[in-house]
């Protein structure tokens, strides 16, 4: 090897000692300074300088690992216990809900258990199984058909009043063409409460789906009749039972060019909520 080669390695050899030695510095500057300021100063200034050597390079940073992976289970630990905790309260939330719901229809159904019709009418109690979206409005299915005495033209209340009637029978089920109904006039007798115990009567023509309420054309034109009173089924014609529910005066509008009126009339029925119903059978 030449010379100038040799000379070449002696200063890089050189170079990494002092690399070396400087970092031994230091590391045994870290290593006193990590003894001294520690909870135990006095009884590590006893070590000697290969005892502060190794706890600055190897049993420091071993704590300091250590310490870092119980600090990292703990955290770890504590986001499984926040997740298992959010996954409880979103279980009870929701069988918050569903009690809810639960409760609505036993209230429901004891409603219409104890809603008030004409003796001569049997009550047969029925669910609600399907409701076409594209006729929301107009039909409904229950579970109750031709095996349980069930018959065309049938009147059909829910818990707070008259829905509709019968129109198609099966052997367990039948459909029920609502008042809602858009596509065809509905023309129920009824008759609409005076004071002093009078009555005037009228037909139930149509529904407003705008509106959502009833059109009712009122024969005698001079009925004095006022917003809030209460509209019932006649029991004329002998489809609808006398004195069920339909709902009450909202606007009265005088007809000038025929003889009545025409009474506005809101439902006493929410036609979008309602789970259980019952068909009035003839005893």
């Amino acid at each position: 090897m030449k010379l100038h080669d040799m000379q070449k390695e002696v200063k890089r050899f050189t170079r990494f000692q002092k690399i070396l030695i400087s970092l031994i510095c230091v590391l045994l500057l870290s290593g006193i300074i990590t003894i001294i300021t520690g909870p135990n100063a006095v009884s590590k200034f006893g070590y000697d300088a290969f005892t502060m050597l190794r706890y600055s390079i190897i049993d420091h940073p071993a704590e300091v690992i250590q310490n870092w992976q119980k600090d990292l289970s703990s955290l770890r630990s504590a986001q499984k216990e926040n997740d298992e905790l959010r996954q409880i309260i979103s279980s009870q939330e929701m069988q918050g809900a569903l009690v809810d719901e639960q409760n609505r229809k036993i209230k429901e159904l004891e409603k219409l258990m104890n809603f008030d019709s004409n003796a001569a009418f049997e009550k047969i109690y029925a669910n609600v199984v399907y409701r076409d979206m594209n006729a929301w409005s107009n039909m409904i299915t229950v579970n109750k058909g031709e095996k349980e005495g069930i018959a065309i033209d049938m009147a059909v209340i829910s818990s707070k009043g008259l829905i509709g009637k019968v129109s198609e029978v099966n052997a367990h089920t039948c459909k029920v063409r609502l008042l809602s109904n858009e596509e065809q006039e509905v023309n129920v007798a009824v008759k609409i409460a005076l004071k002093d115990g009078k009555t005037t009567d009228g037909i139930l023509e149509s529904y407003d789906p705008n509106t959502e309420k009833y059109n009712i054309q009122v024969f005698d034109a001079n009925a004095d009749i006022q917003k809030g009173m209460e509209v019932i089924t006649s029991g004329s014609g002998g489809v609808f039972p006398s004195g069920i529910l339909i709902g009450k005066v909202s606007k009265v509008t005088q007809l000038y060019n025929s003889k009545g009126k025409i009474v506005t009339v809101t439902p006493s029925v929410d036609f979008n909520n309602f789970d259980y119903v019952a068909i009035l059978k003839v005893n």
